[in-house]
């Protein structure tokens, strides 16, 4: 069967089949922890991106405290958002946090 009939019958992306290559290969040679693999994939689709960049300018734009805040020193305006008492979730900058 070639590349391409495989991945004519995938309910995958192209992307999606060449990471899980990718991720096979690395497992394989011992250089990545497939059990330390999940926990940072979930922090970056959740944790850190664009898309939770998009969210806290979007705030920035209907809320002027946020905004303000946001412009003095972004870091830590998010930070406090991350508290456990707010509703909101934010970037982070390392996995830790």
């Amino acid at each position: 069967m070639s590349t391409d009939d495989h991945h004519e019958h995938s309910e995958l992306s192209e992307t999606q089949l060449r990471v899980c290559a990718l991720e096979t290969v690395l497992t394989e040679k011992g250089y990545v922890d497939p059990d330390v693999l999940d926990p940072i994939v979930e922090h970056y689709e959740t944790k850190t991106g664009p898309h939770i960049g998009a969210r806290v300018i979007a705030r920035a734009w209907v809320d002027s405290e946020s905004k303000a805040a946001l412009l003095a020193d972004a870091p830590r305006s998010e930070r406090v958002r991350q508290s456990p008492n707010r509703n909101s979730i934010t970037f982070s900058h390392s996995l830790g946090q």
